[in-house]
């Protein structure tokens, strides 16, 4: 079983104690109780899935869309693409999306004595920073997964119904209300109680420019928004 010193030591990087916390109490870890890996026929939504619905570890519904945090295995063997320049910039990524972007620890900056988190782009050469810590990502992205719920995703693993997924998302905020600011569960807790408005391809609970608003208000800090290449 892969644990966290392993990865700080095989990156040359101390997590902090926020993640450290959250790793330990099973809160990034969506093989929880299934470490030893998983039988003959066995599947994840079937067989795992089922033991985290009702105390889910973080984003497991309300990140955005096919965002997955990466195992411990995959972080401490991870394969830098070769057309990162590794040679000025450290990262440690943790997270992947759909297009094949990656979250990452940067730890060529510190934002109040931590690294930031920055988006690695797959398709072009830009990283920009997204967040100054680690809890502000949690909940960045599950107010701006609130602006676009979309329907084919919804079709394939709620039939549909997005009154489900917003069940599923208030699970999410239950679990992780221990983690986040009292402020940040509060704005988490008003936006997944509205009614949803449904759009052509997607189903929203907050437009755009109100989910701007919000990390504007909340998360704002002076590298924001910022990019820079990260290629050779």
């Amino acid at each position: 079983m892969v644990t966290l010193k392993q990865i700080e030591e095989k990156h040359h990087f101390i997590f902090p104690e926020y993640f450290k916390r959250l790793w330990d109490d099973g809160m990034l870890n969506y093989m929880r109780g299934f470490e030893g890996g998983l039988k003959e026929g066995e599947n994840w939504i079937d067989t795992v899935y089922p033991t985290l619905r009702e105390n889910p570890p973080a984003l497991l519904h309300s990140g955005e869309a096919q965002l997955t945090l990466l195992t411990p295995e995959a972080m401490l063997n991870f394969e830098t693409p070769v057309f990162w320049d590794v040679e000025t910039h450290h990262f440690i990524p943790f997270a992947k999306t759909l297009e094949g972007n990656y979250y990452a620890f940067y730890n060529n900056v510190k934002v109040e004595g931590e690294a930031p988190i920055v988006e690695i782009w797959d398709e072009m050469d830009d990283t920009e920073y997204y967040a100054k810590n680690f809890e502000d990502f949690i909940f960045r992205q599950m107010v701006e997964s609130a602006e676009d719920i979309d329907k084919d995703d919804l079709q394939a693993e709620y039939a549909g119904d997005v009154n489900a997924y917003i069940a599923d998302v208030e699970r999410d905020i239950a679990s992780i209300t221990p983690y986040l600011k009292a402020e940040y569960i509060e704005v988490l807790n008003d936006i997944y109680s509205r009614e949803p408005k449904e759009g052509t391809l997607a189903y929203s609970l907050i437009t755009l420019k109100g989910a701007k608003e919000i990390v504007e208000k909340y998360l704002d800090f002076e590298l924001m928004g910022e990019s820079f290449s990260h290629e050779i």
